[in-house]
């Protein structure tokens, strides 16, 4: 299963987002729901640093199925949409294909 946390602060600013672990919907190679979130996960990062300028330290493991990205700061309006959208797009994935490939956790840091 994909596991998903992003962290808000007080006001519902992004603070990161932590993506861990394979779908397991298919065989690799295959797998269309761990497709789906990588491009969504690596299209929005590189979008909001190339088309917005907002800085984040990233980590990765493709092996592994990681990747994370601290913000440096407050996301510009920009930015913040992206972030949107990709939860937008992560939330629609969960309910289409359920819990048991991707679970995506909320939290207040």
């Amino acid at each position: 299963m994909i596991k998903v946390v992003v962290s808000v602060d007080k006001n519902g600013d992004y603070k990161s987002i932590e993506f861990s672990g394979h779908a397991l919907f298919a065989d690799y190679g295959n797998d269309i729901v761990c497709a789906a979130v990588s491009i969504l996960a690596l299209n929005t990062l590189n979008s909001i640093e190339a088309l917005c300028g907002d800085e984040f330290n990233a980590i990765d493991n493709a092996a592994k199925g990681y990747l994370k990205a601290e913000f440096k700061g407050k996301l510009s309006e920009k930015a913040d949409l992206l972030m949107k959208s990709l939860m937008l797009g992560l939330d629609g994935i969960s309910h289409e294909y359920g819990k048991k490939f991707i679970t995506i956790l909320r939290q207040e840091v």
